[in-house]
């Protein structure tokens, strides 16, 4: 899976489970999730869970913690699905 392809499902989670007020064009690569997409510690973990069922991969504790954009996102989850492949 390309990091573009990443980019576009978590898009789509963002906005279908966490954030309907949102327009998919509005999830940019570089949006933050608190400042820009509004998200707060629920909805932060809520996130991990869907990206976890919806990516079959678990983005551990220290790439959560690290999660501030969108960029950041799709960079944990290609390194996990990456890591899994191996």
């Amino acid at each position: 899976m390309t990091t573009d392809q990443i980019h576009d499902k978590l898009a789509r989670i963002i906005v279908e489970k966490l954030n309907s007020a949102l327009e998919l064009d509005e999830v940019g690569w570089d949006s933050t999730l608190r400042e820009d997409l509004g998200m707060d510690s629920l909805g932060a973990a809520e996130l991990l869970f869907e990206i976890e069922e919806a990516f079959g991969t678990e983005i551990g504790a220290v790439d959560a913690t690290s999660l501030v954009t969108v960029r950041d996102a799709v960079t944990a989850i290609s390194r996990s699905l990456q890591s899994r492949a191996a």
